[in-house]
């Protein structure tokens, strides 16, 4: 596969089992540390910490041009996710997995934002987040982190991977909307 086109777009790549997803620090700086402690509390107060730190190009104010792509093996929990976010006026898809997330991507290109589950069969959220980091179409797609994982051990991992914010599940519905509108327009 040298002879891969490097502006192709095919992102079926990024859940290939074939190496190893990029390497993710394991030690946070001092900024991080604390961005992770400040998460961790957020986390119970609020149900979701959010840095935005990446944007993928000018904000649209409009939620129906914005589409989420939910990624959690979880369907149920994923559907209702994506009918909160309708119920706001976004677009919303639901994939069960990293593979079929890289699918959805090669064929409607990059989402407005990723709602992405950490834990699940296959790939882990972190290593799918670290493969798309690397990609360079998708690499300041904002990504959320939306998982039951709360540590604070978990935020610093999710900080490092490059995620742009962290929910707590379960999170209410307007607290969900909250956090996507936050990232979309920061």
């Amino acid at each position: 596969m040298s002879n891969r086109d490097p502006d192709d777009l095919d992102f079926t790549s990024l859940a290939e089992e074939k190496g190893p997803a990029p390497s993710i620090r394991e030690t946070p700086t001092p900024v991080e540390e604390e961005e992770a402690l400040i998460g961790s509390r957020a986390l119970g107060s609020e149900g979701f910490h959010l840095i935005a730190a990446r944007r993928s190009g000018a904000p649209s104010s409009d939620p129906a041009g914005q589409i989420v792509l939910v990624v959690d093996d979880d369907l149920p929990t994923a559907e209702l996710a994506a009918r909160v976010l309708r119920g706001a006026g976004f677009q919303a898809a639901v994939c069960g997995a990293p593979r079929d997330a890289a699918r959805h991507m090669m064929k409607l290109g990059p989402p407005a934002l990723v709602l992405l589950d950490v834990e699940m069969p296959g790939m882990s959220g972190f290593d799918f987040l670290a493969r798309m980091r690397s990609n360079k179409y998708l690499k300041n797609t904002p990504v959320i982190l939306f998982t039951a994982h709360s540590e604070r051990r978990h935020i610093v991992r999710g900080l490092l991977a490059g995620a742009d914010g962290y929910i707590a599940k379960p999170i209410t519905g307007s607290a969900l909307v909250t956090a996507v509108k936050t990232v979309l327009s920061s």
